[in-house]
């Protein structure tokens, strides 16, 4: 008998040890309180413990609204039990249990993205990561401001920088107390990192770094965790304060968007690596179209939506918006204008494919160019980035 269900307290060291025999990298044991155990699912094999993961619910932004989504981390399996499909029940049972639980999306970064792009995963994005030496960063000029160093007394000014930095793109996670204490503020094993708020003449903080050193054999490294600033000026006092290491450090990683000029602003272009966000797996298609935050524009179309995997995701649907309102309603037999799969979608939603590329490259049918025309100008918007991983 196959059962899925919640870890208990008492089955925490069955997951503490799958997890440290299939990731390289360990969380520290004082992550997991009670109300991350109870995060935690385990599929068993006539009551043999199998395989793993673990759910954790977010308010993730989308353009200029919130979608309620799940993140999936710790996924593995005792590798005697491997190749027999119980990943595979594990995951759907999850997405199930996420999907009861009004998340419209199911996100994670895979060990073996192929794995999870069979089971209907999709990337959401990219991000570059720049990494410039302290010379490259002398271009930016110091401006009348001070840097201060904070903690978790300044997570509420923390926040309000990152939120209003991000606002409009697709992908950061709307971030808690919690989170920016252990996951932001804090390594996977539980050391601080070192963070500055860079404050204006008028006491206003308008820009952050939190970033480790990190000794490498070819010199050490300022490595950023986050790197968030309100506006252009703002920015610049980070690359400021970074280029201050300059007898420390050979280099510095700098995640950006992958639409931030950053090599633009640069004497000379610093060494750049493309990575890719996580993969999202749309769940509630009828949900999920309901509460995005689209353009505001007006009009109606029809979409047929295929999956291979979750047949509720399965029909056509016909999105009409009206005065800043959605309305999705699923029809039985209609005529279409496009047609794509629930991946296709979600990565149109995330802005990371453009409609008209994904028309190109045939992975969106258009029967109707109007109605292309139309989703392009509903998904007008920046693209999508994320600074967080689990």
């Amino acid at each position: 008998m196959i059962t899925y269900r919640p870890l208990t307290p008492t089955d925490f060291e069955q997951f503490w040890a799958l997890d440290s025999y299939a990731f390289a990298r360990q969380y520290h044991r004082g992550r997991y309180t009670p109300e991350v155990i109870a995060q935690l699912r385990g599929l068993f094999v006539n009551g043999e413990h199998v395989a793993q993961l673990q759910i954790m619910p977010f308010q993730m932004q989308a353009g200029h609204g919130e979608l309620p989504v799940g993140a999936l981390g710790s996924v593995a399996t005792w590798p005697q039990h491997r190749r027999r499909g119980y990943a595979q029940r594990l995951l759907r049972a999850a997405c199930d249990e996420l999907r009861e639980r009004g998340a419209v999306l199911a996100l994670l970064y895979p060990f073996h993205a192929d794995f999870y792009h069979r089971l209907g995963w999709a990337l959401a994005g990219e991000r570059r990561l720049v990494q410039p030496t302290p010379t490259h960063l002398r271009a930016f000029a110091p401006a009348p401001g001070s840097y201060h160093p904070v903690g978790v007394d300044q997570i509420e000014e923390l926040d309000t920088i990152y939120r209003g930095a991000l606002r409009g793109r697709y992908g950061p996670l709307v971030r808690d107390r919690t989170w920016w204490q252990i996951d932001v503020l804090q390594t996977w094993d539980g050391e601080p990192y070192s963070a500055y708020i860079w404050r204006d003449e008028q006491g206003n903080g308008r820009s952050y770094l939190i970033y480790r050193l990190e000794r490498r054999s070819d010199g050490d490294r300022l490595v950023c965790r986050d790197i968030v600033a309100l506006d252009p000026l703002a920015r610049a006092q980070l690359f400021v304060f970074i280029a201050y290491h300059a007898d420390q450090i050979v280099a510095a990683e700098i995640p950006t968007p992958i639409d931030a000029p950053l090599n633009a602003l640069l004497p000379t272009p610093a060494p750049t690596t493309v990575i890719p966000l996580f993969m999202q797996r749309v769940l509630d298609v009828t949900r999920l179209v309901s509460l995005y935050p689209f353009a505001t524009v007006n009009g109606r179309l029809r979409i047929q939506v295929a999956d291979d995997w979750l047949n509720n995701n399965v029909g056509c649907y016909q999105i009409e918006w009206y005065d800043g309102q959605t309305t999705v309603s699923r029809l039985d037999h209609a005529t279409v204008d496009l047609a794509c799969t629930s991946s296709t979608l979600g990565q149109l939603l995330s802005r990371y494919l453009h409609p008209r590329t994904a028309a190109a490259f045939g992975l969106l049918t258009v029967y109707q160019r109007a109605a292309l025309t139309l989703l392009e100008q509903a998904l007008a918007g920046l693209p999508p980035f994320c600074g967080d991983y689990w």
